[in-house]
């Protein structure tokens, strides 16, 4: 009952909607909010603590960085949340502001990222990368998977096609989806000769692709780059066949900032938590989590398995 009496009287303050509104839509950090709010950053860390106390949202904290997002877990706050965002109004000229300005915070970064990416494929930098054991990296992955075959394979964030390319002996069809017009250029010279797959440009938040159309998804060294990477295993889970797999390849939580500054990465890695609360959410369940040690100085990698099967059962 306290809980409620909390929740409920720390929700009804317009400030801290605003920034519960905000944070449906993916995690942020204060600085951003200030940006986007346009209020000082004292304020916004007082609502944000207010919003922490009640529940309602949790902080992660990631080298100089912290992102705050709605906290998962306790049915009755989550409830109730969930409950006051449904109801917002979607014409409150507010609320529209402030997505406005969301957008056009996201817009800068994505901007950024685009021109990191122009000029790593035109080999005029580095992912950052080429200390890891990819040889390794991708054998555990084959492993992992099994020999096939597979159907249908949707390699989200496909870069310069490398997973499709290391997967073509063991999948029927594939397809790669990424937003960067650049890279894609380099994976169709890359599969030229691999009929059976395709690269397409598109938003891996929102493919074109149906429903429950793949027996293997892939997210491979891309949550980090994103806002959002949750929505990314949410439509990952989306293409999903019921027998399907999706298998995510990424950085260990770690807290070398250089890769925000050097490399554009918005995440500094990923925890078993992490991966396994999204994959939750998207009706997955968490089968595999497997670590590829690097150097000492480097964050090492993980590789993490999700299926349908297991969660079900769990219900069952």
């Amino acid at each position: 009952m306290e809980k409620h009496v909390l929740a409920l009287k720390t929700l009804g303050h317009m400030e801290r909607l605003r920034i519960l509104a905000l944070l449906s839509h993916g995690e942020l950090t204060v600085s951003e909010l200030v940006q986007i709010l346009e209020l000082s950053q004292p304020r916004i860390t007082q609502y944000i603590i207010s919003l922490e106390a009640a529940g309602i949202i949790e902080r992660l904290k990631e080298g100089s960085w912290v992102f705050s997002r709605i906290r998962r877990g306790h049915e009755a706050v989550s409830a109730l949340v969930a409950t006051t965002l449904a109801t917002l109004p979607q014409n409150d000229l507010i609320l529209m502001s402030d997505l406005k300005a969301l957008e056009e915070v996201r817009a800068e970064r994505s901007k950024a990222a685009e021109a990191f990416f122009a000029n790593v494929a035109n080999d005029r930098s580095q992912l950052g990368d080429e200390y890891l054991p990819q040889a390794d990296i991708e054998a555990k992955m084959q492993g992992l998977l099994g020999e096939g075959p597979f159907d249908y394979m949707v390699d989200l964030g496909t870069g310069t096609g490398r997973m499709l390319e290391v997967f073509s002996g063991r999948i029927i069809r594939g397809s790669g989806i990424d937003n960067n017009s650049q890279m894609l250029k380099v994976a169709r010279s890359k599969l030229a000769d691999k009929e059976h797959i395709a690269v397409r440009q598109g938003d891996i938040l929102s493919t074109p692709l149906e429903d429950a159309v793949s027996d293997l998804v892939s997210l491979h060294q891309v949550l980090h780059y994103l806002d959002d990477p949750q929505a990314a295993i949410m439509e990952a889970a989306r293409l999903l066949k019921p027998s399907g797999q999706l298998i995510i390849v990424d950085y260990e939580d770690h807290d070398l900032e250089e890769f925000r500054t050097e490399f554009a990465h918005r995440r500094l890695g990923f925890s078993d938590r992490d991966i396994g609360d999204w994959l939750f959410s998207a009706g997955l369940s968490l089968t595999h989590s497997d670590r590829v040690v690097t150097q000492a100085d480097r964050p090492d990698v993980r590789i993490w398995i999700g299926n349908f099967a297991a969660q079900n059962q769990q219900k069952a």
